[in-house]
């Protein structure tokens, strides 16, 4: 991937994210979404800044991007909190800030990056993420999965995926995953963070039986959920499971979910990240 520096007076340089910095990167995030710097800004104070890093030209910060690891995958990552200076777009930087970004990802051997893309329509200043949607797909990255109305009504989710190594390309059916069918069971709920009434369900994993009994999650489990979170204003719920867990298939179906897509790849090669949606305005 070439990165070819922006034509800009001076030259911009990707730093190390620091506490001094914060207060600058919400305010660059707050203009495109008072919510998301909201998030960004609880984010950086509870899970920290390493792996996150800010452009700074002529001694200024203008830009900020980094990444997260998804813990017990194979070297799969998240593009985290991307946004550039208002001031400063239509000039290539912000290309040049996430291919900077993606090369520090590489180095880390890392397999496989996604990314979180918003469609959403502001009234006044219309789709204020098509800029970066179209710089993302200019760098490789591939929409995966899209998840309608997931932010609210009218504001779907694109997820966007993005090789890394040359092994991470192969066909489906040249691998050979083992299924698993281990006993899941959910254990709780909650609205989806930056949603309006989108919802998820907490659930885990348990090999031994003794712990949970032989039973595994059934569609009345399911239906009692889907009751809880409409009594509690829900919309709509979204789950994700890994593609080699057969056990989820039956239930998920029979309870109404719709299977959404997937992402290529997301835990190791040949085991991928199903999604899954239900409408709760239909019951």
């Amino acid at each position: 991937m070439e990165n070819t520096l922006p034509a800009v007076n001076g030259l911009p340089e990707l730093r190390p994210m620091y506490m001094s910095d914060l207060p600058t990167v919400v305010k660059i995030i707050d203009y495109y979404d008072d919510d998301d710097a909201e998030a960004a800004e609880a984010d950086f104070h509870n899970n920290g800044m390493e792996d996150h890093f800010v452009l700074e030209l002529d001694g200024k910060v203008i830009g900020v991007t980094g990444y997260r690891t998804v813990p017990a995958t194979d070297r799969t990552c998240w593009l985290s909190w991307t946004y550039l200076a208002n001031t400063h777009r239509g000039k290539g930087l912000g290309k040049f800030m996430t291919q900077e970004l993606i090369e520090k990802v590489k180095q880390i051997q890392g397999r496989k990056i996604f990314v979180k893309v918003s469609d959403y329509d502001d009234p006044k200043e219309g789709k204020i993420y098509a800029a970066a949607l179209a710089m993302y797909q200019s760098l490789g990255f591939i929409e995966e999965v899209r998840s309608v109305d997931f932010y609210d009504e009218g504001e779907d989710q694109m997820i966007l995926g993005l090789n890394l190594s040359d092994d991470a390309s192969f066909a489906d059916d040249e691998q050979k995953v083992a299924e698993e069918k281990p006993i899941i069971r959910f254990n709780g709920m909650h609205e989806i963070a930056e949603t309006e009434g989108a919802y998820t369900f907490r659930w885990e994993v348990r090999n031994k039986k003794k712990l949970f009994g032989k039973r595994n999650f059934t569609v009345e489990d399911l239906q009692i959920g889907l009751k809880a979170v409409k009594n509690d204003g829900g919309r709509k719920i979204f789950l994700t499971f890994p593609s080699n867990l057969p056990l989820i298939h039956t239930p998920l179906q029979a309870a109404g979910f719709k299977y959404v897509g997937q992402l290529t790849d997301y835990y190791e090669k040949g085991v991928h990240e199903f999604h899954f949606s239900h409408d709760l305005r239909n019951i």
